[in-house]
């Protein structure tokens, strides 16, 4: 029973409070226009949410793959531009396209003339005595 008397004692004194502190009940104009500013700050917050990150990534990872094609280069290079804007993504391909076109041109002589002229391992007639063939 002194339970009771006790909760009862209590409800009412937090029920004086709240009268005491002077509840403010607002209109629904003032509500609507409370509504209206948080949805403007919540638009104009910097942050765009996940799914338009999301998104956006997607975007990123197909224009990589459509860029190293058209540059020649192979698909499975697009994870090593993972992240990278469209201007960046770009900027690299820019650089290292003229060393992937040298790539596939053919070597020719990489090493240069062995002729020495002085009749030693490289030179004409050594090549010519080992495969058997007449001197010059």
């Amino acid at each position: 029973m002194e339970n009771n008397t006790m909760n009862n004692d209590t409800k009412q004194g937090a029920q004086q409070e709240t009268q005491q502190a002077g509840e403010r009940t607002f209109t629904q104009d003032e509500v609507n226009q409370i509504v209206q500013e948080r949805l403007a700050r919540a638009k104009t917050s910097s942050e765009p949410d996940q799914r338009e990150l999301d998104l956006q990534a997607r975007e990123n990872a197909l224009y990589v793959r459509e860029a190293l094609e058209n540059a020649g280069f192979d698909k499975s290079l697009a994870d090593e531009f993972k992240g990278m804007d469209k201007a960046t993504v770009d900027k690299c391909l820019k650089i290292i396209a003229p060393f992937a076109q040298k790539m596939k041109e053919p070597i020719y002589n990489a090493v240069g003339p062995t002729n020495s002229g002085d009749g030693g391992v490289g030179s004409d007639s050594a090549i010519r005595a080992a495969m058997g063939l007449r001197r010059r």
